[in-house]
């Protein structure tokens, strides 16, 4: 009788302790996943700085071009200008250097242009795309108990975190 009585004990400790190791697997595992969609997160938002970085360079330098296409224009102005009946002939030449010059620069800049909406386009599928995880990341701790009623994260405890 004692026996049997040292085996049920025995056989309740291992059930118990299978119960409780699976608890902390299955608390683990939410755990691991939760920091992979919170790094998800965080390479997102990376990559959106980074195109944000890229695009604001590109726009500086779309500026800057688009000021010597504007200079060009007025250096063609200026030449068509100078006589109501045309271009003088002793100035067709440097007139001719300067509306090819110009011509040339603005099918430079229609490409620089479209670059720059490329990228546009590029960082605004980031945005939304690192919006889309950030609300999945939000959703997770919510479901998961994680994140308080004013959006603080929680800690382990259940209180807000740091």
């Amino acid at each position: 009788m004692k026996r049997a009585i040292l085996v049920l004990g025995a056989l309740g400790l291992v059930v118990a302790g299978v119960l409780v190791a699976r608890r902390i697997q299955a608390e683990r595992e939410r755990v691991v996943q939760v920091r992979a969609l919170q790094e998800q997160v965080y390479d997102a938002r990376v990559a959106v700085d980074s195109c944000r970085n890229e695009l604001a360079y590109q726009e500086s330098l779309f500026r800057r071009f688009d000021t010597l296409v504007g200079q060009l224009r007025g250096e063609v102005d200026a030449f068509e200008a100078l006589d109501e009946r045309g271009v003088p002939e002793e100035e067709y030449d440097a007139y001719l250097e300067a509306f090819e010059g110009y011509n040339d620069s603005v099918d430079v800049w229609e490409v620089r242009a479209d670059s720059l909406r490329a990228t546009q386009a590029v960082c605004r599928m980031l945005v939304e795309d690192h919006n889309a995880l950030t609300d999945s990341f939000r959703a997770r701790l919510e479901s998961e108990g994680m994140l308080g009623a004013s959006g603080d994260a929680r800690d382990d405890e259940g209180t807000p975190g740091s």
